[in-house]
Parts: C-alpha cells; structure tokens; sequence
C-alpha cells in the first residue's frame, strides 16, 4: 500500500471529537471470543437515595390518584344523596303546595254551584211568599170590608159622630156648607144640622155608602166616606207593618256587624 493511500484514511486531528480506549478482545483457544460478565458494582448513596425519592414520588402520585378516586367517589356518593333528599323534599312540598291549590278551587266551585242552587231555590220561595202576602193583605182587606160594612148597615148611628168629625176638620170661618149623605142616613144627619149655627144643606147621595159623608163649603171638601176612612185605616195598618218590618231587618243587620270575622 501506498503512503498516500494511507493518508486518505487517516482522520485528521481537528474531526475528532471524542475517543475512548479499545482493547483487543478476549479470545478461547478455538479463536471465539469470550463473553466477559460485566462486574456489577454495588449502588451508590446517590443512587439509593435516587431510588427512594423515585419511590416516594410513585407512592405519592398513586396515592393521590387512589385518595383523588376515593374523594370524588365519596363526594359524588354524597351528593348524590344530598341532592336525591333535597329533591325528593321538594317535589313533596311541590306536590303538597299542589294537592292544596287543587283542593281550594274544588271546594270554591262546590261551594259556588252550592249558592247558586240555594240561590234558584230561594228565589221562588220568595216569590210565592211575596205573593201570598199580597194575596192575604187583600183577603183580609176584603173581609175587614164585609165586616165593617155589615155594621154599618146594622147600625147606621155612627153617622152623627162621623158628620162632626168632618165639620170640625173645616176650617171655623167656612160657609155655604153640604153635607153629602146616604139617604138612609138622612134623620141621624139632620138633628146633628139642627144644633150648628149655620144651617148646612143635606144633600142625599145615594152612591155613598151609609154611615160615611163628605162635607163641602166654598174652599174646602173633607171626604169621609167609608171607603176613604177604610183606606186610610188600611194603609196606615199597611205603613206600620212596613215599618216593623224594616225595623227588624235594621237590627238584624247591626247584629250581624257586631259579630267578630270569622
């Protein structure tokens, strides 16, 4: 081999970078080459200390992996029941709250129709009892009518008293006077004429009624007919009953405003 051959293979000095020793390997007698053990050196305190805190950072990252595990277990436990008692309360109170409300309208309208059948019922009851007030204020009218007539006719010398009773209700300066009368009442009318001062006229009327007259002179009339004194003895009869009646209900009212609320 050349000298420039070798030159070519040779590595220049500024390329190395590194270098580390070769030895010619060991060799059996067949020429094969013998494995040498490796001679294992005991750790160092570097290296035991290494393997301990390698250790304790494994132990600890898996025992925050387990306690991680374990917490969120427990707390989704937890909560899971927390969340299952707080919802369960409040669908009762919901469901409570609910069943109330439902209950209160079923009892409103119940008690609505309630009134408005009372209300149907009561209506005509009233009716017939206005009714059949009127038709017993018009019986007893009626009958009280018969009466008073049939004594009338019985006893026809009421008209004296009647004929004052008239003349006094005139005024005292009143002239030309005329007395109206039944002629059946004629004699009785004619002695109480015969005592005043002023002669009347008696005019017999036979569409009155006997033991009623009416009594006329220049600017005035007094009515006492039968029918006239028999109406205004009704309907002061009528007015009085009205009167009770309201009076009643005046203090039937303030009883009831007395009364504390319910």
């Amino acid at each position: 081999m050349k000298d420039s051959d070798q030159d070519t293979k040779r590595i220049p000095k500024e390329q190395l970078t590194a270098w580390e020793r070769w030895e010619l390997p060991l060799l059996d007698e067949r020429g094969n080459q013998v494995v040498q053990e490796q001679e294992v050196k005991p750790p160092t305190a570097a290296d035991l200390e290494e393997i301990r805190q390698a250790a304790r950072e494994d132990g600890f990252q898996e025992g925050r992996e387990a306690g991680y595990q374990e917490g969120f277990e427990k707390g989704r436990a937890e909560g899971h029941q927390q969340g299952l008692q707080a919802g369960e309360a409040e669908g009762r109170e919901q469901g409570q709250q609910q069943a109330e409300e439902a209950t209160r309208k079923e009892v409103e309208s119940r008690v609505g129709r309630l009134e408005h059948l009372l209300g149907e019922l009561v209506l005509p009851i009233q009716r017939h009892e206005e009714e059949l007030e009127s038709v017993l204020v018009n019986l007893t009218t009626a009958l009280a009518r018969a009466v008073v007539y049939r004594e009338l006719s019985l006893d026809s010398s009421q008209i004296r008293q009647v004929v004052r009773k008239a003349l006094a209700a005139l005024p005292s300066t009143a002239d030309n006077l005329r007395i109206h009368i039944h002629p059946d009442d004629l004699e009785p009318v004619r002695e109480v004429a015969e005592r005043l001062e002023v002669s009347p006229s008696i005019i017999e009327d036979d569409t009155l009624m006997p033991g009623g007259c009416k009594v006329e002179s220049r600017h005035s009339l007094v009515d006492y007919t039968v029918e006239k004194r028999f109406q205004k003895a009704v309907q002061g009869m009528l007015e009085g009953q009205l009167s009770n009646r309201a009076g009643a209900e005046d203090e039937e009212q303030g009883e009831d405003d007395d009364l504390p609320p319910g």
